[in-house]
């Protein structure tokens, strides 16, 4: 049962990493495709609050492996 659960974090980690990466990259997106600065203030804003989510995440997600790999080696 715990391999399942380490699994699901893992999963689930890198699915809302993803999710915070493509969000940050839609606005970008739009940001660049407006080409207004109120789009890309709210670009940097996006970023600003999508960098420190993102890395925390990151680091979720490595821990979360190493947990599913020391759970499969035993």
């Amino acid at each position: 049962m715990d391999d399942h659960l380490g699994t699901a974090a893992l999963v689930s980690t890198v699915g809302s990493l993803i999710a915070v990466v493509v969000g940050i990259g839609v606005v970008s997106l739009f940001a660049e495709w407006r080409g207004i600065w109120r789009s890309y203030f709210l670009m940097e804003r996006t970023i600003d609050v999508g960098a420190p989510v993102a890395a925390a995440l990151g680091v979720l997600a490595l821990l979360s492996g190493f947990v599913v790999v020391s759970m499969a080696a035993n």
